[in-house]
């Protein structure tokens, strides 16, 4: 249980730091949802985003899979 919460943090900070190279607009355009989807969907992540949500998160920020959803991303 404590690695899985581990895991939720991990990809929440991962998606935070997207969301401040890209925008919250771009993000969410790029979904097809509302901004305040978007921030509704942030609140719980690892729930409320889909599989397909995080493959084209990735491949449009170019950022692998994997490393989106376990790895520790960092800013170039």
């Amino acid at each position: 249980m404590k690695d899985m919460r581990k895991d939720h943090t991990r990809l929440l900070s991962n998606l935070k730091l997207i969301q401040k190279q890209h925008s919250v607009s771009e993000l969410s355009d790029l979904l097809g949802i509302s901004k305040p989807t978007w921030i509704a969907k942030m609140k719980e992540p690892w729930r409320k985003f889909s599989y397909d949500d995080f493959v084209l998160i990735s491949q449009y920020c170019r950022i692998d899979f994997v490393q989106l959803i376990s790895g520790e991303l960092k800013i170039r």
